[in-house]
């Protein structure tokens, strides 16, 4: 259920128009603290505890007595008042106009109108029976929630402190590790020298992946590790395993290659694509010391020291 600001009551205490209004339509409403404690205007747990309980809805339908013994325009009047709902104390108007008319009818000399009279009369008492059985489960909504019940204040939430950005090295290596107990889980369904491969592949990265995040990668390496590890490994188990494997043993395209042989050949080239990766890696860090050996090699030669 969602909340709702409160909304201020009438003089006698009671909550406004729109408060009520809220409660029928089950949105919660709180009103404010009083004391370090606050009304429960309407709180989930005690409104559908009292509506659930036979004794409880059985004890608030009183009411209906009223019209019962033909004093519709009391009964209407009443609720109308308690729970500010107009259009219940037009209907309170209503049937006391009519029953006011059929006592007049009946009160006349003439059979016709009273026979009109105790027409109108018995219409009255059966509408306005009627009327009030079919309000009595809006007019207990409206009890369940207002009848009060003192409950402690919400403490306040905790603050909640910013997430730290993930480091994206490390979600690529926890990636990996899934991406290879899926294969694992699956060997039964995988061709021949598919796991073996992913493991190959995994031989080859969590290696560079521990390189990587321990000097930081740049975003070229990022790219490239992220296309392995997120898409092109873990896409080519995904469509395989989505096939039937009688159908992914059997079946050759126009190419002439099973989806089983198609996998196969596509996991060599990503043992190969992330050696490649791996080589390229290591050879820019070697450059970069190679670089740093000639910088120092030109900056304290001997010629440079001498006085």
């Amino acid at each position: 259920m969602s909340s709702v600001a409160p909304a201020r009551g009438g003089t006698d205490g009671r909550p406004s128009r729109a408060l009520r209004r809220a409660v029928v339509e089950g949105r919660v409403v709180r009103r404010g603290r009083t004391g370090g404690r606050q009304r429960a205007v309407a709180p989930p747990e005690v409104v559908s505890r009292r509506l659930r309980s036979r004794t409880w809805r059985a004890a608030n339908s009183w009411w209906l007595a009223i019209p019962a013994v033909g004093l519709q325009w009391l009964a209407f009047l009443y609720m109308g008042l308690r729970g500010r709902r107009p259009l219940w104390v037009v209907s309170a108007l209503g049937y006391f106009l009519a029953n006011g008319a059929a006592f007049a009818l009946v009160s006349q000399d003439a059979l016709l109108l009273n026979v009109l009279g105790v027409l109108l009369l018995a219409g009255t008492w059966g509408l306005g029976l009627v009327h009030s059985v079919m309000a009595n489960s809006t007019w207990l909504r409206i009890k369940a929630a207002f009848t009060g019940e003192e409950v402690p204040a919400a403490p306040a939430p905790a603050p909640v402190e910013p997430a730290a950005p993930a480091d994206p090295v490390v979600a690529l290596q926890d990636r990996l590790q899934e991406v290879v107990r899926t294969a694992n889980r699956n060997g039964g369904r995988l061709p021949d020298g598919a796991v073996p491969a992913v493991r190959e592949v995994e031989d080859v990265l969590k290696p560079l992946l521990a390189h990587v995040a321990k000097r930081g990668a740049d975003v070229e390496e990022l790219h490239n590790l992220e296309a392995i590890v997120t898409e092109y490994l873990p896409g080519a188990l995904g469509h395989y395993l989505d096939l039937p494997e009688e159908y992914a043993l059997t079946n050759r395209g126009p190419g002439g290659t099973t989806p089983a042989e198609e996998l196969v050949t596509q996991l060599r080239l990503l043992v190969d694509g992330a050696k490649d990766l791996q080589r390229a890696v290591y050879d820019q860090d070697a450059r970069k010391l190679a670089v740093q050996g000639r910088f120092l090699d030109a900056k304290f030669r001997r010629s440079d020291l001498d006085l």
